[in-house]
Protein backbone atom coordinates (compact mmCIF):
# COMPACT_ATOMS: atom_id res chain seq x y z
CA UNK A 1 0.00 0.00 0.00
CA UNK A 2 1.33 3.07 -0.93
CA UNK A 3 2.24 5.74 2.27
CA UNK A 4 2.35 9.11 0.27
CA UNK A 5 -1.09 9.19 -1.50
CA UNK A 6 -2.89 12.72 -1.50
CA UNK A 7 -6.40 11.95 -1.08
CA UNK A 8 -9.14 13.99 -1.67
CA UNK A 9 -12.58 13.43 -0.08
CA UNK A 10 -15.63 15.13 -1.56
CA UNK A 11 -18.19 14.51 1.34
CA UNK A 12 -15.51 13.83 3.87
CA UNK A 13 -17.03 16.04 6.54
CA UNK A 14 -20.59 13.98 6.64
CA UNK A 15 -21.18 10.16 8.52
CA UNK A 16 -18.81 8.01 6.32
CA UNK A 17 -16.36 11.00 5.21
CA UNK A 18 -15.30 11.14 9.06
CA UNK A 19 -14.81 6.98 9.34
CA UNK A 20 -12.67 7.37 5.75
CA UNK A 21 -10.51 10.42 6.89
CA UNK A 22 -9.55 8.55 9.86
CA UNK A 23 -8.77 5.45 8.34
CA UNK A 24 -6.72 7.72 5.46
CA UNK A 25 -4.67 9.47 7.41
CA UNK A 26 -3.29 6.39 9.76
CA UNK A 27 -2.87 4.45 6.42
CA UNK A 28 -0.23 7.58 6.12
CA UNK A 29 -1.88 9.26 3.27
CA UNK A 30 -2.11 13.31 3.25
CA UNK A 31 -5.69 14.29 2.82
CA UNK A 32 -7.91 17.10 1.74
CA UNK A 33 -12.14 17.36 3.16
CA UNK A 34 -13.78 18.72 0.41
CA UNK A 35 -17.75 19.91 1.93
CA UNK A 36 -19.89 22.72 2.10
CA UNK A 37 -19.26 23.34 5.70
CA UNK A 38 -15.30 22.45 5.59
CA UNK A 39 -13.18 23.87 8.61
CA UNK A 40 -15.90 25.62 10.04
CA UNK A 41 -14.28 25.08 13.33
CA UNK A 42 -11.57 23.09 12.48
CA UNK A 43 -7.87 23.91 11.20
CA UNK A 44 -5.29 22.68 9.06
CA UNK A 45 -3.01 20.44 10.05
CA UNK A 46 -0.07 18.64 8.75
CA UNK A 47 -1.64 16.11 6.30
CA UNK A 48 -4.47 17.22 6.66
CA UNK A 49 -6.64 20.27 5.17
CA UNK A 50 -9.96 21.62 4.66
CA UNK A 51 -11.25 22.74 1.36
CA UNK A 52 -14.82 24.27 1.30
CA UNK A 53 -16.82 23.58 -1.99
CA UNK A 54 -20.33 22.46 -3.29
CA UNK A 55 -20.19 19.70 -6.12
CA UNK A 56 -21.69 22.26 -8.66
CA UNK A 57 -19.30 24.38 -8.39
CA UNK A 58 -16.95 23.34 -10.84
CA UNK A 59 -14.05 25.59 -10.54
CA UNK A 60 -13.59 25.28 -6.98
CA UNK A 61 -13.85 21.54 -7.46
CA UNK A 62 -11.06 21.44 -9.51
CA UNK A 63 -9.11 23.42 -7.40
CA UNK A 64 -9.61 20.88 -5.04
CA UNK A 65 -8.78 18.25 -6.89
CA UNK A 66 -5.37 19.37 -8.88
CA UNK A 67 -2.45 17.83 -7.63
CA UNK A 68 -4.37 14.80 -6.16
CA UNK A 69 -3.54 11.19 -7.09
CA UNK A 70 -6.92 9.81 -5.29
CA UNK A 71 -10.59 11.05 -5.46
CA UNK A 72 -13.34 9.95 -3.16
CA UNK A 73 -16.54 10.89 -4.21
CA UNK A 74 -19.25 11.03 -1.35
CA UNK A 75 -21.09 14.10 -1.50
CA UNK A 76 -24.77 13.90 -1.67
CA UNK A 77 -26.97 16.90 -2.75
CA UNK A 78 -30.78 16.98 -4.14
CA UNK A 79 -33.66 19.31 -3.31
CA UNK A 80 -36.95 18.95 -4.32
CA UNK A 81 -36.83 17.84 -7.73
CA UNK A 82 -35.71 15.66 -9.85
CA UNK A 83 -33.60 18.85 -11.97
CA UNK A 84 -31.45 19.20 -8.40
CA UNK A 85 -30.74 15.81 -8.19
CA UNK A 86 -29.31 15.85 -11.88
CA UNK A 87 -27.52 18.93 -10.73
CA UNK A 88 -25.74 17.56 -7.98
CA UNK A 89 -25.70 13.86 -8.43
CA UNK A 90 -24.83 13.63 -12.14
CA UNK A 91 -23.96 16.69 -12.63
CA UNK A 92 -21.73 16.81 -9.65
CA UNK A 93 -20.25 13.60 -10.22
CA UNK A 94 -18.99 14.43 -14.02
CA UNK A 95 -17.36 17.17 -13.29
CA UNK A 96 -15.41 15.63 -10.81
CA UNK A 97 -14.53 12.71 -13.73
CA UNK A 98 -13.52 15.24 -15.87
CA UNK A 99 -11.01 16.83 -13.36
CA UNK A 100 -9.56 13.44 -12.22
CA UNK A 101 -9.15 13.01 -15.96
CA UNK A 102 -7.67 16.24 -17.01
CA UNK A 103 -5.17 16.13 -14.17
CA UNK A 104 -4.21 12.50 -14.11
CA UNK A 105 -5.93 11.14 -11.08
CA UNK A 106 -5.01 7.54 -10.25
CA UNK A 107 -8.15 6.52 -9.48
CA UNK A 108 -12.20 7.64 -8.51
CA UNK A 109 -13.99 5.77 -6.20
CA UNK A 110 -17.75 6.70 -5.91
CA UNK A 111 -19.40 5.82 -3.14
CA UNK A 112 -23.21 5.19 -4.40
CA UNK A 113 -25.73 3.32 -2.13
CA UNK A 114 -27.67 -0.45 -2.46
CA UNK A 115 -30.74 2.25 -3.26
CA UNK A 116 -29.43 1.82 -6.92
CA UNK A 117 -30.82 -1.86 -7.27
CA UNK A 118 -33.65 -3.51 -7.14
CA UNK A 119 -33.97 -4.97 -4.00
CA UNK A 120 -37.85 -5.74 -3.59
CA UNK A 121 -37.51 -9.51 -5.29
CA UNK A 122 -36.17 -12.43 -3.15
CA UNK A 123 -32.82 -14.06 -4.60
CA UNK A 124 -28.96 -13.47 -4.40
CA UNK A 125 -28.09 -10.20 -5.75
CA UNK A 126 -24.21 -10.40 -6.58
CA UNK A 127 -22.23 -7.38 -7.65
CA UNK A 128 -22.80 -8.46 -11.34
CA UNK A 129 -25.65 -7.44 -11.13
CA UNK A 130 -26.01 -3.62 -12.93
CA UNK A 131 -28.02 -0.48 -11.53
CA UNK A 132 -31.69 -0.91 -12.00
CA UNK A 133 -32.93 -0.33 -15.41
CA UNK A 134 -36.09 0.84 -14.53
CA UNK A 135 -34.97 3.72 -12.43
CA UNK A 136 -37.21 6.14 -14.41
CA UNK A 137 -39.91 4.98 -11.54
CA UNK A 138 -37.91 5.48 -8.78
CA UNK A 139 -37.30 8.19 -5.84
CA UNK A 140 -34.87 11.17 -6.84
CA UNK A 141 -32.39 9.87 -4.46
CA UNK A 142 -32.51 6.42 -5.72
CA UNK A 143 -32.55 7.67 -9.60
CA UNK A 144 -29.44 10.12 -8.96
CA UNK A 145 -27.50 7.10 -7.52
CA UNK A 146 -28.35 4.70 -10.71
CA UNK A 147 -27.51 7.50 -13.43
CA UNK A 148 -24.50 8.49 -11.78
CA UNK A 149 -23.61 5.00 -11.76
CA UNK A 150 -24.35 4.41 -15.39
CA UNK A 151 -22.46 7.51 -16.42
CA UNK A 152 -19.10 6.94 -14.79
CA UNK A 153 -19.56 3.07 -16.11
CA UNK A 154 -19.82 4.78 -19.71
CA UNK A 155 -17.10 6.88 -18.85
CA UNK A 156 -14.74 4.07 -17.84
CA UNK A 157 -15.68 2.02 -21.35
CA UNK A 158 -15.42 5.20 -23.96
CA UNK A 159 -12.60 7.59 -22.21
CA UNK A 160 -10.98 4.69 -19.40
CA UNK A 161 -11.87 6.63 -16.47
CA UNK A 162 -10.17 4.98 -13.65
CA UNK A 163 -13.41 4.52 -11.72
CA UNK A 164 -14.58 1.78 -9.04
CA UNK A 165 -17.80 2.05 -7.86
CA UNK A 166 -19.09 0.98 -4.06
CA UNK A 167 -22.21 0.37 -2.93
CA UNK A 168 -22.95 0.68 1.04
CA UNK A 169 -25.91 -0.84 2.50
CA UNK A 170 -27.53 0.23 5.71
CA UNK A 171 -24.73 1.47 7.58
CA UNK A 172 -25.00 2.16 11.57
CA UNK A 173 -22.25 3.01 14.02
CA UNK A 174 -20.67 6.45 15.59
CA UNK A 175 -22.02 9.67 13.83
CA UNK A 176 -25.34 7.52 12.53
CA UNK A 177 -28.73 7.53 13.22
CA UNK A 178 -29.95 5.27 16.04
CA UNK A 179 -33.14 3.73 14.38
CA UNK A 180 -32.13 4.08 10.79
CA UNK A 181 -34.84 4.92 8.00
CA UNK A 182 -34.29 1.61 6.57
CA UNK A 183 -36.21 0.09 9.54
CA UNK A 184 -39.73 1.92 8.47
CA UNK A 185 -41.07 5.04 8.71
CA UNK A 186 -40.51 6.96 12.24
CA UNK A 187 -43.82 8.14 13.44
CA UNK A 188 -42.69 8.91 17.23
CA UNK A 189 -38.70 8.14 18.58
CA UNK A 190 -39.77 4.77 19.58
CA UNK A 191 -42.78 4.09 17.04
CA UNK A 192 -41.88 2.59 13.81
CA UNK A 193 -43.77 1.51 10.76
CA UNK A 194 -42.61 -1.18 8.89
CA UNK A 195 -41.48 -1.00 5.20
CA UNK A 196 -43.73 -4.41 4.49
CA UNK A 197 -43.52 -7.17 7.28
CA UNK A 198 -39.93 -6.42 8.44
CA UNK A 199 -39.29 -10.32 8.24
CA UNK A 200 -36.18 -10.07 5.42
CA UNK A 201 -32.35 -9.95 7.21
CA UNK A 202 -31.20 -6.49 6.30
CA UNK A 203 -27.74 -5.85 4.77
CA UNK A 204 -26.52 -3.72 7.87
CA UNK A 205 -22.92 -2.82 7.68
CA UNK A 206 -20.46 -0.98 10.10
CA UNK A 207 -19.57 3.06 9.15
CA UNK A 208 -15.55 2.08 9.88
CA UNK A 209 -16.30 -1.13 7.29
CA UNK A 210 -17.18 1.04 4.86
CA UNK A 211 -14.45 2.98 5.35
CA UNK A 212 -12.19 0.20 5.53
CA UNK A 213 -13.45 -1.16 2.04
CA UNK A 214 -12.79 2.61 0.81
CA UNK A 215 -9.01 2.23 1.79
CA UNK A 216 -8.71 -1.07 0.21
CA UNK A 217 -10.16 -0.69 -3.10
CA UNK A 218 -7.60 2.03 -3.58
CA UNK A 219 -4.96 0.60 -3.67
CA UNK A 220 -7.08 -3.01 -5.21
CA UNK A 221 -5.61 -4.49 -8.42
CA UNK A 222 -7.35 -4.51 -11.85
CA UNK A 223 -10.98 -3.46 -9.91
CA UNK A 224 -11.48 -0.17 -11.78
CA UNK A 225 -15.30 -0.14 -13.86
CA UNK A 226 -16.34 -2.47 -11.48
CA UNK A 227 -19.24 -2.26 -8.88
CA UNK A 228 -18.65 -3.76 -4.94
CA UNK A 229 -21.94 -4.26 -2.78
CA UNK A 230 -20.75 -3.50 0.92
CA UNK A 231 -23.15 -5.24 3.18
CA UNK A 232 -21.89 -6.90 7.09
CA UNK A 233 -22.31 -10.55 7.64
CA UNK A 234 -24.71 -9.45 10.47
CA UNK A 235 -28.20 -9.43 9.53
CA UNK A 236 -31.02 -9.15 11.46
CA UNK A 237 -34.53 -8.49 10.68
CA UNK A 238 -36.08 -5.02 11.24
CA UNK A 239 -38.21 -6.81 13.97
CA UNK A 240 -35.23 -8.47 15.39
CA UNK A 241 -33.43 -4.81 15.47
CA UNK A 242 -35.78 -3.21 16.84
CA UNK A 243 -36.25 -5.89 19.80
CA UNK A 244 -32.84 -4.69 20.68
CA UNK A 245 -33.14 -1.43 20.66
CA UNK A 246 -36.02 -2.03 22.70
CA UNK A 247 -33.53 -4.45 24.98
CA UNK A 248 -30.42 -1.89 24.61
CA UNK A 249 -32.30 1.46 25.55
CA UNK A 250 -34.69 -0.54 28.10
CA UNK A 251 -37.26 2.15 26.29
CA UNK A 252 -40.58 1.15 24.28
CA UNK A 253 -39.65 0.37 20.90
CA UNK A 254 -42.41 -1.20 19.00
CA UNK A 255 -42.62 -2.30 15.19
CA UNK A 256 -45.46 -1.91 13.24
CA UNK A 257 -45.98 -4.26 10.10
CA UNK A 258 -48.31 -2.89 7.01
CA UNK A 259 -48.61 -4.22 3.70
CA UNK A 260 -47.10 -3.11 0.87
CA UNK A 261 -50.05 -2.51 -1.66
CA UNK A 262 -52.06 -1.13 1.43
CA UNK A 263 -48.66 1.45 1.50
CA UNK A 264 -48.72 2.17 -2.20
CA UNK A 265 -52.30 2.87 -1.85
CA UNK A 266 -51.80 5.39 1.02
CA UNK A 267 -48.69 7.20 -0.88
CA UNK A 268 -51.21 7.69 -4.11
CA UNK A 269 -54.03 8.77 -2.02
CA UNK A 270 -51.74 11.45 -0.33
CA UNK A 271 -50.03 12.34 -4.08
CA UNK A 272 -53.91 12.76 -5.49
CA UNK A 273 -54.36 15.68 -2.95
CA UNK A 274 -51.44 17.30 -3.42
CA UNK A 275 -52.19 17.06 -7.24
CA UNK A 276 -55.81 18.47 -6.77
CA UNK A 277 -54.48 21.03 -4.29
CA UNK A 278 -52.08 22.10 -7.39
CA UNK A 279 -48.88 21.58 -4.88
CA UNK A 280 -45.62 22.25 -6.54
CA UNK A 281 -43.08 19.53 -6.51
CA UNK A 282 -45.12 16.93 -5.66
CA UNK A 283 -44.12 13.33 -5.58
CA UNK A 284 -44.37 9.81 -4.19
CA UNK A 285 -43.00 6.76 -3.13
CA UNK A 286 -43.85 4.73 -6.42
CA UNK A 287 -44.92 0.76 -5.94
CA UNK A 288 -41.53 -0.43 -7.03
CA UNK A 289 -39.64 1.78 -4.36
CA UNK A 290 -42.08 0.68 -1.99
CA UNK A 291 -41.20 -3.42 -2.92
CA UNK A 292 -37.12 -2.58 -3.10
CA UNK A 293 -37.51 -0.81 0.67
CA UNK A 294 -38.66 -4.49 2.24
CA UNK A 295 -35.16 -5.38 1.22
CA UNK A 296 -36.12 -8.99 -0.27
CA UNK A 297 -33.16 -9.78 -2.04
CA UNK A 298 -30.19 -11.13 -0.11
CA UNK A 299 -26.80 -9.22 -0.89
CA UNK A 300 -23.94 -11.24 -2.13
CA UNK A 301 -20.60 -9.07 -1.21
CA UNK A 302 -18.31 -12.01 -1.80
CA UNK A 303 -16.52 -10.41 -4.51
CA UNK A 304 -15.17 -7.35 -2.30
CA UNK A 305 -14.51 -9.77 0.30
CA UNK A 306 -12.28 -11.85 -2.32
CA UNK A 307 -10.82 -8.68 -4.43
CA UNK A 308 -10.77 -5.66 -2.12
CA UNK A 309 -9.74 -8.25 0.94
CA UNK A 310 -12.56 -6.46 2.64
CA UNK A 311 -13.42 -8.21 5.98
CA UNK A 312 -16.52 -6.74 7.58
CA UNK A 313 -16.97 -7.48 11.39
CA UNK A 314 -18.65 -10.94 12.24
CA UNK A 315 -18.79 -10.76 15.94
CA UNK A 316 -22.87 -9.96 16.80
CA UNK A 317 -21.92 -8.39 20.01
CA UNK A 318 -18.98 -6.05 18.86
CA UNK A 319 -21.55 -5.26 15.92
CA UNK A 320 -24.29 -3.93 18.46
CA UNK A 321 -21.78 -2.04 20.56
CA UNK A 322 -20.67 0.08 17.76
CA UNK A 323 -24.14 0.06 15.94
CA UNK A 324 -26.52 0.70 18.99
CA UNK A 325 -24.88 1.40 22.36
CA UNK A 326 -22.69 4.32 20.92
CA UNK A 327 -25.64 6.09 20.68
CA UNK A 328 -26.43 5.52 24.51
CA UNK A 329 -25.56 7.30 27.45
CA UNK A 330 -24.85 5.17 30.39
CA UNK A 331 -27.64 4.70 33.08
CA UNK A 332 -27.63 6.84 35.86
CA UNK A 333 -27.91 5.02 39.55
CA UNK A 334 -31.45 4.36 40.50
CA UNK A 335 -32.66 5.14 36.88
CA UNK A 336 -36.23 3.07 36.96
CA UNK A 337 -35.50 2.03 33.26
CA UNK A 338 -32.85 -0.61 34.79
CA UNK A 339 -35.81 -2.12 37.10
CA UNK A 340 -37.25 -3.11 33.99
CA UNK A 341 -37.49 -6.66 32.48
CA UNK A 342 -35.09 -7.05 29.21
Amino acid sequence: MSRSDNAVVIGGAGFIGRHLTSQLRAAGCNVTVVSRSAGQGRRDEPGLRYFRAEVADSERIRQAIEGANLVYHLAMGGGATWADFERDFVGGARTIARACQDFGVRRLLFTSSISALYLGKPGKLDDSVPADTLADGRSFYSRGKVKTEQMLLEMHRTEKLPVVILRPAIVLGPGGMLAHGALGVSISDTCILGWGKGNNPLPCVLARDVASALVLAKDAPGVDGMSFNLSGDIRPTAQEFVQILRERTRRNFRFYPRNVWMMNAVEYSLWLIKEMVHKPDNSRNSYRDLRSLTMAADLDCSAAKKLLGWQPETDRETFLREAVDSHLEPFHPGDLRTALPV
